[in-house]
């Protein structure tokens, strides 16, 4: 076996920076000089133990070690996995790249078994135990580092790059930003078809981001409305619908308002499209933050990037509230109608404008019923309609929330009664 040197690694910077693949090559060096290295066995443990915090988050059909690995590649962002599905290729970058890949065989194919029978470890070693996991989309870096020619290697790897991203935007759809995008793997899975009613709404919003991920002109959307009528559902529903076409979500609180255009630089070269999702926005008549957030949308000097959409929700029309001393001219500003315009230029310089209102009776029994058949709650329709009407005097207004908060209940007691 060549003895391993990651000191030329310039891509793939973050493998040689890995403790794990450090104390792996520091292990498998001593193969060329040392016939016993007994002395190493702490090294080797602590090796494992990294490879078990990955477990959960295995992704290849390989070994452990191997979807440690794999996991680095994903991460790594370089001039490579950067500019994959561009306008064209650096020929430089590629000879680098088909260099490094002869390294990172080299990692990949390390023999741990050889290693484990050193320490009589053959049986529970993780770093040869393979995850047993199979369909992910890393299945395709498993394939690209399998192959002998190094050139084919490169090509999946690129195509690889081109379909998923690299680095965080690899390993996450859905991000929240405080002060830094943070992943979020759990995120609200619901999708258009379990959400009942308001189909123009849906339609409107789907067809929008349609020319969106065509990267054809699309609108900045304001969703405004009644609480409860799922404004925020119909948002978190689109990032269901196109994440597996490369769509992120970004949800942005008002607090973090100001950094949008520190958002907007950061995703700006990403292969992948963004909505910045902001939820339940409204800005007071004393707040001038509302100033900037408008130059953001349009006319500032700096352009919104082309794969950047805004998704705002707002109980307000306009998001800034209005009072009647607006209406009735009881303010110390002199040209009352301009300070007026001003606030309201707000909620125009949105595309779109869809409107959610409060469902009547019969659109809020539609919305209990179809729910409920989605739950699979065999009741008759008129229990059901008859609960649902006092749940709703009871607790909330009528809403497609408080329809769902009811068939919550409904669903656990029925599930209670079956278990007695």
């Amino acid at each position: 076996m060549d003895k391993i040197n990651l000191d030329s690694l310039l891509l793939f910077d973050n493998v040689r920076k890995d403790e794990a693949v450090d104390t792996a090559v520091k292990i498998f060096n001593e193969f060329l000089y040392r016939d016993y290295i007994a002395y190493m066995e702490s090294e080797y443990y602590a090796v494992q133990r990294r490879l078990l915090e990955g477990a959960p988050t295995a992704g290849t059909t390989g070994t452990y070690w191997q979807d440690h690995l794999c996991r680095l590649i994903a991460a790594s962002e370089n001039c490579l996995s950067a500019n994959s599905g561009g306008c064209g290729r650096n020929p430089v970058v590629d000879r680098i790249a088909a260099k490094e890949i002869d390294c990172l065989k080299q990692l990949y194919n390390l023999d741990w078994c050889t290693v484990a029978k050193r320490f009589k470890d053959e049986e529970t070693s993780v770093c040869c135990a393979a995850t047993g996991v199979r369909g992910t989309k890393r299945e395709r870096l498993h394939e690209a580092m399998s192959q002998e020619d190094t050139e084919k290697t490169l090509e999946l790897l690129t195509e690889y790059y081109a379909a998923y991203s690299f680095g965080i935007f690899e390993a996450y759809d859905a991000f929240i930003w405080d002060g830094e995008l943070i992943g979020i793997r759990n995120y609200d899975h619901i999708i258009f078809d379990r959400l009942i009613g308001y189909e123009r709404q849906k339609q409107a919003l789907i067809e929008n981001a349609d020319f969106f991920m065509r990267g054809l002109k699309a609108n900045n959307v304001l969703l405004y409305g009644d609480k409860g009528t799922g404004k925020s559902s119909c948002v978190k529903a689109l990032l269901n619908r196109f994440s597996n076409e490369k769509l992120k979500m970004i949800e942005l609180s008002k607090e973090n308002i100001n950094d949008l255009y520190k958002i907007m630089e950061t995703v700006s070269k990403v292969n992948c499209k963004f909505i910045i999702f902001i939820d339940d926005l409204s800005f007071e008549e004393s707040e001038i933050g509302y100033k900037h957030f408008k130059s953001v949308i349009e006319g500032g000097l700096e352009a919104q990037p082309s794969n950047v959409l805004l998704h705002v929700t707002s109980n307000r029309r306009n998001i800034i509230r209005e009072t009647w001393d607006d209406m009735a001219g009881a303010s110390r500003e002199i040209h009352i109608t301009d300070g007026i315009q001003e606030r309201l230029s707000l909620a125009d310089r949105f595309g779109l404008t869809i409107t959610f209102v409060s469902p009547t009776k019969d659109e809020y029994i539609n919305i209990v019923k179809g729910l409920a058949s989605q739950e699979g709650i065999r009741l008759p329709d008129e229990n059901i309609i008859e609960e649902a009407l006092r749940w709703e005097m009871r607790y909330h207004s009528k809403s497609g929330r408080t329809a769902r908060q009811f068939i919550n209940y409904l669903s656990a007691r029925e599930g209670i009664k079956q278990q007695c």
